[in-house]
């Protein structure tokens, strides 16, 4: 038996019966006040009251915007309708239908998208981007290209200013951002535009941006990527006859709304598109360009990143560690290849290595990147580098990914060998501070350095007195300096690597000298895996490099399984049953006497008897020889029990 409705759920199939039965658009205005008193403070007690009610509106609306009834060409900056001020009874109703639209799409943005019910927020996103088509399509009259102000405005307004729920987050960049060409052109100029003219109280405002933009990761690369927009209009290739539309001044693309670093994105799009600029040129010129689509993404990136200054505060608000690490990891592969001039992006990565630590570590393969692939001068990029090789880089999260930058760094074999020889010293010395997982990481990466540089080989080589690999603090004064900041000076091919040779290649160089080991304590690292590996700076070079990738996710669990491994190996061998010893070859006489069996009445009784006594006789030693009664054979014994 089914449910019945509730009272709240009847009224609102009424009101749809009514609207729908007649010309009267009263019922809106009603539809829309029962969902705001249903929905209350955000914890809605009749969701689908509510959700029933707002889909009945879209559609109504959309049903009006298709019959050209509502006008969307006057809009103040935050997308609100302003409505002609005529008495005539068209202008009337015209006013009235921009007022309900004004209300429900405040109700939308400012209570629905908030609401404690994720299908409702999340219904709120999707019926906002229906009333965006509707309302465009209602402005291609004549063939011209528009894209509503209304409710989009609302929507990113919302989500500028306001701490959203995740879902709608994903449910706006993967619905939309990530599918709409459109949409993420205009997103890109309505962030651009924001930041552009933040003020110093929106403290949260670029990390709400951001977790947007980021989200943007299918960036057209080709004019054949342009193939899918939410307004059909803007669909069709531009015709010649198209009179030309003027965008909203928040999405202007006009000369005098352009800050020098927004022209010059402009100028460097259009250079790599072939194309030359417009002045003429329409809304859906720019959503065909993959040039003007290039610059909108640019733009909205280095208003980010490069903000505007406030009293020495970016305005928008700082990012904080965790957002700073999030686009330091995207930037090489997600955001330089689809900027126009990447070189911009200089200041902002030079800030990221002033501030030292895991934002440096990061900051490196974006400045790696503009050196080589742009062309960028940056002549003290190695001093930098040395300089983040401190105490904490092997201890840090990103020490893997710092090791593989590192080592595509120090690749070159034009490098010199007193540069590459004081990387090999301070990476040295850092491991013996490090955990055994970082130093199963340095010592291939050293290796890989001594294999690719043999001038650096006299750093494993050098003798002292007879000491091989082994100048250490208590030997001959060490002639590498740690405190000397430029690494073509630190003096590091004077010294030698000694600090690896703690870690057991030492003693294993000396066993294969056959010299003693004895009184070299500490020559060994506590781990036996990490002791072995080390060996093998004392073993002949004659591979051709190691595999770094095959070292570098070393964890504590992977060690430990390792470990537990061999364990399990070895104690498997050691549960071995030993092999039983060999029977004695049993040559006595089992004949049963015939006195016997007689006796006894029974001849197989008599016989199992005898075979018992003459085995005993067999399988037992001699009293003399081993300890008395102690069976020499297994059969025997289970015999004898029988």
């Amino acid at each position: 038996m089914s449910k019945a409705p509730s009272a709240a759920l009847a009224g609102v199939k009424a009101l749809q019966t009514k609207l729908a039965g007649s010309t009267d658009l009263n019922p809106i205005a009603e539809l829309i006040s029962t969902a705001k008193k249903l929905h209350g403070d955000g914890n809605p007690s009749e969701p689908k009251a509510i959700h029933l009610a707002t889909r009945v509106v879209t559609r109504s609306f959309a049903a009006l915007c298709e019959q050209g009834r509502i006008d969307f060409t006057r809009a103040d900056d935050k997308g609100v309708l302003i409505a002609k001020e005529q008495s005539d009874p068209a202008s009337i109703v015209a006013a009235w239908l921009a007022a309900q639209w004004n209300s429900f799409v405040a109700f939308l943005h400012d209570s629905l998208l908030f609401s404690e019910a994720p299908t409702l927020r999340l219904a709120a996103v999707e019926m906002s981007m229906s009333l965006q088509t509707a309302a465009s399509e209602s402005m291609a009259g004549g063939g011209a290209s528009r894209w509503s102000p209304t409710p989009f405005r609302q929507l990113v307004h919302a989500l500028f200013h306001n701490d959203v729920y995740d879902d709608v987050v994903d449910k706006f960049a993967e619905d939309y951002l990530e599918v709409y060409d459109d949409v993420r052109y205009m997103f890109c100029k309505a962030a651009s535009s924001a930041l552009k003219n933040a003020s110093e109280k929106e403290t949260r405002l670029r990390s709400r941006v951001l977790q947007l933009l980021v989200r943007i990761t299918a960036i057209p690369t080709k004019d054949e990527h342009l193939n899918n927009y939410l307004v059909p209009h803007l669909a069709e290739t531009s015709r010649k006859s198209e009179p030309e539309a003027q965008d909203a001044p928040m999405f202007s693309d006009s000369d005098e709304d352009e800050s020098p670093l927004e022209k010059a994105t402009a100028a460097a799009a259009r250079a790599a598109s072939g194309k030359k600029r417009s002045r003429s040129g329409t809304l859906r010129d720019s959503l065909h360009s993959l040039g003007a689509q290039r610059q909108a993404f640019a733009t909205a990136w280095l208003a980010l990143l490069l903000p505007k200054r406030i009293k020495s505060q970016p305005a928008g608000g700082p990012l904080s560690p965790g957002e700073t690490h999030g686009i330091l990891v995207r930037l090489h592969a997600q955001i330089l290849p689809h900027l126009p001039l990447p070189n911009m992006l200089h200041d902002f990565l030079v800030d990221c290595l002033d501030s030292k630590g895991t934002t440096a570590l990061l900051a490196l393969n974006g400045l790696y990147t503009l050196i080589v692939s742009h062309n960028l001068d940056y002549p003290a990029f190695y001093t930098r580098l040395y300089a983040l090789l401190d105490a904490n880089v092997l201890h840090t999260k990103y020490r893997s990914r710092f090791m593989r930058m590192l080592n595509t760094f120090l690749s070159s074999t034009h490098l010199s060998a007193a540069l590459v020889a004081s990387f090999l010293k301070r990476l040295s010395r850092l491991a013996l501070r490090a955990s055994p997982a970082a130093i199963v990481e340095v010592v291939p990466f050293v290796w890989n350095l001594l294999r690719r540089h043999p001038n650096c080989m006299p750093m494993i080589h050098r003798e002292w007195d007879g000491d091989h690999l082994a100048l250490g603090p208590a030997g001959i004064e060490d002639g590498f300096d740690p405190l000397e900041p430029n690494p073509s000076k630190t003096g590091a091919l004077e010294s030698s690597l000694w600090e690896i040779s703690a870690f057991g290649a030492h003693a294993y160089a000396l066993q294969n000298q056959g010299r003693s080991v004895s009184g070299i304590g500490g020559d060994a690292h506590y781990l036996a895996s990490v002791n072995t590996f080390a060996r093998i700076l004392a073993d002949p070079f004659t591979k051709q490099r190691y595999e770094l990738e095959e070292f570098l996710d070393t964890t504590y669990a992977t060690l430990f399984e390792t470990e537990a491994n061999k364990t399990l190996r070895r104690r498997k061998r050691e549960d071995k049953e030993p092999p039983s010893p060999a029977i004695r070859d049993i040559e006595a006489d089992l004949a049963v006497p015939a006195l016997v069996a007689t006796v006894s009445n029974n001849v197989d009784v008599a016989i199992r008897r005898e075979e018992r006594k003459r085995l005993r006789v067999c399988a037992y030693p001699a009293p003399g020889d081993v300890a008395e009664n102690v069976p020499i054979d297994e059969c025997a014994r289970l015999w004898d029990m029988a």
